[in-house]
C-alpha cells in the first residue's frame, strides 16, 4: 500500500524536524498497537527472550529521526535504525507467525498475501543489507520506492521506514479478499 492512499496517513500532517518531515514520527498509534501487540506476541510464544519489546524498538527508532543530537554524533544513525528495525521479523517470521496467529495470510491465500509477503521480505532484505552497510539495500530500496535512487536519503529512508511499518500492520491484519 503507497504511503498516499493510506486511510490512517491521508491528510495528517507530518512532525517536522529540521526542515524535514517525517511520516515515521507519525504514524498512527493503531499501527504502532497492531505491529507490537503481534510481534511481542510471537517474540513470548517462540521463546525469543528478547531483552526489549516491539514498541521500544519502534519508539527508539522513531527516535532516531527527531533526535538531532543523534544525528550529529552517529554518522550512520540510518543504518542503526535499519538493524533495530529488522529485529520485528527476526527468526523465521513468517514460520513463526503461522505457528501462533491464525489470522496472518499464507503466501498461497491470494494475490493479495503473496503480494504482501513479497513486500515484507523485500523490507526485510533492505533492512538486513543497510545495517550491514551492503551496496544491494539500494537495489532493494528502488524496488521498494518504485524508482531509482543513487543514495539514501532520510526522506526515502523515512518512506522505507513508514511502509515497512504499514505492511507489518497489515500483514497482522489481513482479511482473506
Amino acid at each position: 500500500m503507497s504511503l498516499d492512499k493510506d486511510p490512517i496517513l491521508a491528510g495528517q500532517p507530518s512532525i517536522s524536524t529540521g526542515g524535514a518531515e517525517y511520516d515515521f514520527v507519525n504514524l498512527s498509534e493503531s499501527v504502532i498497537e497492531v505491529v507490537s501487540i503481534n510481534v511481542q506476541l510471537v517474540w513470548v510464544m517462540g521463546r525469543f527472550n528478547k531483552s526489549t519489546t516491539p514498541i521500544r524498538v519502534i519508539k527508539n527508532a522513531q527516535n532516531m529521526f527527531l533526535s538531532e543530537e543523534i544525528k550529529s554524533r552517529d554518522e550512520f544513525w540510518k543504518e542503526h535504525c535499519a538493524a533495530s528495525m529488522r529485529e520485528l521479523m527476526d527468526k523465521h517470521f513468517h514460520q513463526n507467525c503461522a505457528r501462533f496467529l491464525a489470522s496472518v495470510p499464507k503466501r498461497q491465500h491470494s494475490d493479495d498475501a503473496r503480494k504482501l509477503h513479497e513486500r515484507l521480505n523485500k523490507h526485510k532484505d533492505f533492512l538486513n543489507d543497510f545495517s550491514h552497510f551492503k551496496h544491494s539495500a539500494i537495489e532493494h530500496a528502488k524496488v521498494l520506492l518504485g524508482r531509482n535512487v543513487a543514495s539514501l536519503g532520510e526522506e526515502d529512508f523515512d518512506k522505507l521506514c513508514t511502509s515497512f511499518l504499514i505492511d507489518l500492520s497489515d500483514y497482522f491484519s489481513f482479511k482473506k479478499r
